[in-house]
């Protein structure tokens, strides 16, 4: 019973450290989204060139999940871990002392190598340490984290970047990712002897997982969803600067309803997922995302308050979203859980890279409102196929009892 209970306090702590881990990992992914027009003009770029580096850090984190996830399924994730913050102090303090562009650029470019794993180790280690609901709580726990950060970043970017300009942000990241290096050096679990599997099996796996119809509608619903998310991320502070015509410290604060409201949502997660399947959760979480999309579509350039409210209702989908995706797809291919993860965060990553760059080129000759509300059209025309698929499965499983 005490060994237990210790083992149990033991699989806490080390959740919060990768939980905080990986908060990190995407702070230093988010952080600077409101300061985009003061990257531009600190080295006399072009906004499209700024959004690239958005993209390209995501795209790169995106990549790397899908190469991460065979190595944790066979080396482990401490091998991985210690080295990628490593690389992510050296491109942090890159970032904060060159004022040439093309350096920045590579410095930014290493620091999404340095960060790519951190949220992959964070979701397998939970997987490896909890089972049953109470992983779904703990992945509740995660996720309530990881989406805090990409809405607290921007208004922690926002204020430092107004008082400090870029380089104070990333000293700020230099200094968080030194404290993470020396606690996870100390305290990360050493890697258990693992099987090793063969190359061919992670192959064959993954051709399974997109194959699969409930797994290829949830990772073309998180695509989607992540690419909608990032294209409002990166818009919002030129709408709000351009439209509304508001300062860059006040425009960090605009993000506040988007980050109380994922934060409620990712709570609200923990709470309901023991109450109600996390088939329904899904189905509803759907209908809820798809109300804020087309909400924040029609509204946002009439009303900063119904905008707010679409936003609102938005970041409760994406919280609820998160963990509920993340709990079905690791639960669905409990054999290759950290393979699983890799796949469902490389689609997301994508999402989140494909979304800066296609709104630029599509703000170029459609109306935002146009673009926005067909986005939220469009998942939810791909809930609806999900909807469906799932009461036919229900329903031949009836009929073959």
């Amino acid at each position: 019973m005490e060994y237990t209970k210790y083992k149990n306090s033991k699989s806490v702590f080390v959740l919060y450290i990768v939980c905080i881990s990986a908060f990190f990992a995407s702070l230093n992914q988010n952080i600077y989204s409101p300061i985009i027009p003061l990257i531009k003009d600190s080295f006399h770029v072009t906004t499209t060139m700024v959004n690239l580096t958005v993209s390209l850090f995501i795209f790169i984190t995106a990549i790397m999940q899908i190469i991460f996830g065979t190595i944790l399924d066979i080396k482990g994730s401490r091998i991985i871990l210690i080295p990628s913050l490593i690389l992510t102090v050296i491109a942090s303090v890159g970032c904060a002392v060159t004022t040439n562009f093309t350096l920045f650029f590579v410095f930014r470019l290493l620091q999404a190598f340095g960060t790519a794993a951190i949220p992959l180790i964070a979701s397998a280690t939970i997987t490896d340490l909890f089972e049953g609901n109470t992983r779904g709580s703990a992945m509740g726990t995660y996720q309530t984290l990881l989406s805090i950060a990409p809405a607290v970043a921007p208004i922690v970017g926002g204020i430092i970047g107004d008082k400090y300009n870029y380089n104070g942000i990333f000293w700020v990241l230099v200094s968080i990712s030194v404290l993470l290096l020396v606690i996870n050096t100390l305290f990360f679990p050493t890697d258990q002897k693992i099987q090793e599997k063969k190359k061919s099996n992670a192959i064959k796996f993954y051709h399974f997982i997109v194959k699969d119809g409930m797994g290829s509608l949830v990772l073309s619903l998180s695509f989607l969803n992540f690419l909608v998310y990032f294209s409002i991320l990166v818009y919002l502070p030129i709408l709000l600067t351009d439209h509304y015509h508001l300062h860059i410290k006040i425009v960090g604060w605009l993000y506040l309803p988007i980050t109380i409201s994922l934060v409620a949502g990712s709570l609200l997660f923990k709470f309901v997922q023991w109450r109600i399947s996390l088939i329904t959760l899904f189905t509803l979480t759907n209908i809820i995302i798809t109300v804020g999309i087309i909400g924040f579509g029609i509204t946002h350039t009439y009303s900063l308050l119904l905008m707010s409210l679409s936003l609102l209702i938005y970041g409760i989908g994406i919280g609820i979203l998160s963990p509920t995706y993340a709990t079905i797809i690791t639960n669905k291919f409990e054999q290759y859980r950290a393979s699983a993860m890799g796949v469902f965060n490389f689609v997301r990553y994508t999402g989140m890279a494909a979304g800066p760059i296609l709104i630029s080129l599509l703000l170029e000759s459609i109306s935002s409102e146009l673009v926005f509300t067909l986005f939220g059209i469009l998942f939810g025309i791909i809930s609806s196929f999900s909807y469906f698929f799932v009461y036919k499965t229900k329903i031949d499983k009836r009929m073959t009892l």
